[in-house]
């Protein structure tokens, strides 16, 4: 006795499909966009099922099972595409998670991937698989995540390839994690040297022609190249050759190097904020040391609060703009801010 074909409905079973469908009810009718691509996703998978039914279908001693089968199959072949594509869309048009906004640009700045690069705005947001690129004259400066920044110098050009991945393939970057962050994170910098992982640090890394320069501003590093790993922290610079070679040198706080970071400090906000908070992010963006001339002072400072807007000014400018609006003066060298009573006039 002849088996009965894979293909041949059982009894009832087609009474029970119409049923089924029957109880579903009718659905939600979907936007006019959406509706347009799932009738062409529908259409494109009935050619196919079409052509191959064309391809497939030879005599068998089952005409009447056979005609009635496929065109059964052909109908859920298309209602699943349809279904499928239903669900599918709304993955499709997601939008991607922002990874970095720009929070300061200065002069050339272009953003994109592969042929299409567009020029940047401030508040404008980048994710995963785009580039930055800084032309001869321009900086930018962008906001990642959990108060780290990132700097770009001129000639510089960047990949944001995660959360955790950012490619220098040229120039200069600068991050700061931020004054309060003292833990490893995952956060990697790349370049064709090696990597840069920080443990809650403010640091370079600039791609030279034939090597890479790590220098550490504040905090610890992790650097790993080819056959080596190392770190370097708060003072150090070190220099990875494509050979693999590693040298170590010292750099000041207020080494000429950090100088272009000030072209393109991240805004901060002066509004309802003591002198202190201020004092102490002038000095941390110039790496001078903060002191007061005596403990009073110090106390008056903290009982100052600020208005206004500093948006835009290097942290030098932005020192002689607030203090003029205070009773209060400073003096500054190459390493040290000084705060001290104002002599009267």
């Amino acid at each position: 006795m002849m088996q009965k074909s894979d293909e041949e409905m059982r009894p009832g079973e087609e009474a029970s499909l119409a049923a089924l469908l029957r109880d579903a009810g009718p659905r939600a009718e979907p936007p006019p966009d959406v509706a347009r691509q799932v009738r062409a996703v529908v259409e494109a998978e009935w050619r196919a099922v079409v052509a191959a039914r064309q391809q497939m279908l030879r005599p068998t001693v089952y005409p009447a099972v056979r005609r009635r089968w496929p065109a059964l199959a052909l109908a859920a072949s298309v209602a699943m595409a349809a279904i499928g594509a239903w669900v599918a869309l709304p993955l499709l048009n997601h939008p991607a998670t922002p990874l970095a906004t720009l929070s300061r640009v200065d002069g050339a700045v272009e953003a994109g991937s592969g042929s299409d690069w567009q020029p940047v705005t401030v508040r404008q947001t980048l994710t995963a698989g785009q580039g930055i690129v800084t032309g001869p004259q321009g900086r930018a400066a962008v906001k990642l995540r959990d108060g780290i920044t990132l700097r770009l110098d001129t000639d510089t050009r960047i990949a944001l390839l995660s959360p955790e991945r950012i490619v220098v393939r040229r120039g200069a970057v600068y991050l700061d994690a931020g004054p309060r962050s003292t833990a490893a994170d995952p956060l990697v910098i790349e370049s064709r040297y090696g990597t840069t992982r920080h443990l809650g640090t403010q640091y370079e890394v600039r791609i030279a022609p034939e090597a890479m320069l790590v220098s550490v501003r504040e905090g610890l590093v992790e650097v790993s190249g080819t056959g080596l790993a190392t770190q370097a922290e708060a003072g150090e610079q070190l220099l990875l050759k494509a050979n693999g070679s590693m040298q170590r040198e010292t750099i000041e706080r207020t080494a000429a190097l950090w100088d272009w970071t000030q072209e393109v400090t991240p805004p901060f906000a002066i509004e309802q904020r003591t002198l202190p908070d201020f004092l102490a992010w002038v000095s941390r963006e110039t790496g001078r040391h903060l002191v007061y001339a005596s403990p009073q002072l110090q106390i008056s400072a903290a009982g100052i609060v600020l208005r206004g807007s500093v948006a835009g000014l290097r942290p030098d400018a932005a020192l002689a703009a607030v203090m003029a609006t205070t009773p209060l003066d400073y003096t500054a060298d190459r390493s040290l801010i000084t705060i001290k009573a104002r002599t009267p006039r």
